[in-house]
């Protein structure tokens, strides 16, 4: 998840501070980095700024696709072996 530290790190549409108090959306680092919504992973952002932003949607529907396949991954998974070799597969065709 992208690291926030209010009042320092700033939002990357508007690169106002992020202060406390204000409603902030941050991805993971969820987008390789050849693809063109790379923009949005691994940063934060104030909702205002997001929301406004004509790509949130597109970000928002490869997002929601990253965590149904990440939440889909096996529980009984335990060694980081197994988790990155579930993940190879898993995220193969990940994102679209």
């Amino acid at each position: 998840m992208a690291l926030i530290l209010l009042g320092k790190t700033r939002c990357l549409l508007c690169s106002n501070p992020i202060q406390s108090g204000e409603d902030v959306v941050a991805f993971p680092a969820f987008l390789p980095t050849t693809h063109e919504l790379t923009f949005f992973s691994d940063a934060p952002f104030h909702r205002i700024c997001f929301d406004a932003d004509s790509r949130n949607e597109s970000v928002n529907k490869l997002y929601r696709k990253y965590r149904e396949i990440w939440d889909s991954r096996p529980k009984h998974l335990n060694k980081m072996e197994e988790i990155e070799a579930w993940g190879r597969k898993a995220f193969k065709n990940f994102p679209p």
